[in-house]
């Protein structure tokens, strides 16, 4: 279950607190987990934050679906997803479904403009999809992907 910390719960907006919770649905793996949501204040240099030993997570106000998903993510690392911030986008971005993807993952594609991704993002998890299956054979699969992201312009 998710809960808000008391200056979360004041300083979110229904509105994104809804948003949060509709993507925490998309990670069963977690349900019955106790997950906290913390605040983070605008201006801090961290849009999102994950403890994955405690299962707390913390946001700015407004981030968009793809930050929630990744920090969500990291709850996961070591019980089936690898660690890594490369990583954590990639299966992220496999998670989420392509009606949510609002935002660009930015360790993945931070060199990407704004443009590109949206052109492109439709593709960009259909190749993080097939770059968890190559993980199944090829350790160095985010090279592989890295590399077949290039090709989207």
């Amino acid at each position: 279950m998710l809960r808000f910390t008391r200056v979360a719960e004041a300083g979110f907006s229904g509105d994104f607190k809804q948003k949060v919770l509709n993507v925490y649905s998309l990670f069963p793996e977690l349900q019955d987990d106790e997950i906290t949501c913390g605040f983070i204040r605008k201006g801090s240099r961290l849009l999102g934050t994950a403890r994955g030993w405690s299962g707390q997570i913390a946001l700015q106000p407004n981030v968009g679906r793809m930050t929630i998903a990744h920090e969500l993510t990291h709850l996961l690392q070591g019980n089936g997803v690898p660690h890594g911030e490369k990583a954590c986008d990639i299966w992220a971005l496999a998670r989420l479904p392509r009606d949510m993807l609002d935002e660009r993952p930015y360790y993945l594609l931070r060199h990407w403009h704004l443009e590109r991704w949206l052109r492109n993002r439709a593709q960009a998890k259909s190749l993080c999809e097939q770059a968890i299956e190559v993980r199944r054979t090829n350790r160095t699969y985010i090279k592989w992907l890295s590399a077949q992201l290039r090709q989207l312009r």
